[in-house]
């Protein structure tokens, strides 16, 4: 897992940029063989994904799709979404997070009241996928920030509002809004994961998650597994996994207490799934990569 810390609702917590220079570049190595991922989560700022090598299986809200090597993909702000490597070793992909107020100049002006908010505070699209030519122009910037050299930020800053202005000219932004429906779902399973990662230590009933969100029991199953893509108790089950993988940083802890600590009923059934999740034993696990 590439861990990045996030709130009960999934927010992500980290900050992008500074306060000057808002956009922020994350270079990611996803590897099967340490079933690594980025996990679900959101934040405010809009994001460009680039593939630089490998396949990844993205997923914004409840569509997942795959995303080749030298494709790209527009993330909108506020959105729920996840990747992992798929059908290879490792993927390699850029992630660059960008506040909106870098395009907009102030909330103010032209620019955001006309270009940028009705795309993004309001919301148009959860994701586009990027043509051939503004997925070159989203490596170009990746290049930039990473090399960060002389006049960087100026050149970063006039190709992004280029790779905007092609998004706007292709009308890719005003092809479907997002109805209020939407954001009900979004805001709904927002509550669930919350529900589920204040509780995972303990024994999670189905039945107090649905009237957690007044939903009825097959509904609250099939509504989740839709949003996520995966059932309520595989969610759970690893996420438990995931804070099991944090505990054994510290050697300090048992594996007994670790298993006991994240909701698990038996030492040997944790054992069992933490094998069937990586491959490896959390003894063989903690003496490999910690």
């Amino acid at each position: 897992m590439t861990h990045i810390k996030l709130a009960k609702d999934l927010q992500e917590l980290k900050s992008h940029g500074s306060k000057s220079f808002p956009v922020a570049l994350y270079e990611t190595i996803l590897r099967l063989d340490r079933t690594d991922f980025l996990p679900l989560h959101w934040h405010k700022e809009i994001q460009f994904v680039y593939v630089k090598t490998g396949r990844i299986l993205y997923q914004v809200g409840y569509e997942s799709f795959v995303l080749e090597a030298g494709e790209s993909l527009f993330v909108n702000g506020g959105r729920l979404h996840a990747a992992k490597p798929f059908e290879v070793e490792d993927a390699v992909f850029y992630c660059i997070n960008v506040d909106p107020i870098m395009l907009a100049g102030h909330e103010n002006s032209i620019f955001a009241t006309q270009y940028v908010l009705p795309y993004v505070v309001e919301g148009r699209r959860s994701f586009v996928k990027l043509s051939v030519d503004v997925a070159n122009e989203v490596e170009a910037v990746a290049k930039l920030l990473k090399e960060q050299k002389r006049l960087y930020e100026l050149k970063v800053w006039r190709g992004l509002l280029h790779i905007w202005e092609s998004l706007l000219e292709q009308s890719s932004l005003m092809e479907e809004q997002v109805t209020i429906s939407n954001v009900v779902q979004h805001e709904r399973v927002k509550q669930m994961i919350d529900y589920l990662h204040t509780h995972y230590m303990e024994k999670v009933l189905l039945d107090d998650l649905a009237a957690h969100v007044f939903l009825s029991r097959a509904e609250c199953s099939r509504f989740f597994k839709k949003m996520v893509g995966m059932t309520t108790f595989e969610y759970l089950l690893h996420y438990r996994l995931q804070k099991s993988m944090e505990l054994l940083r510290n050697k300090e802890r048992s594996i007994t207490e670790i298993a006991a600590d994240t909701g698990f009923s038996t030492v040997s059934y944790y054992i069992e799934k933490f094998k069937e999740y990586t491959g490896y034993s959390p003894y063989a696990y903690r003496k490999a990569f910690l």
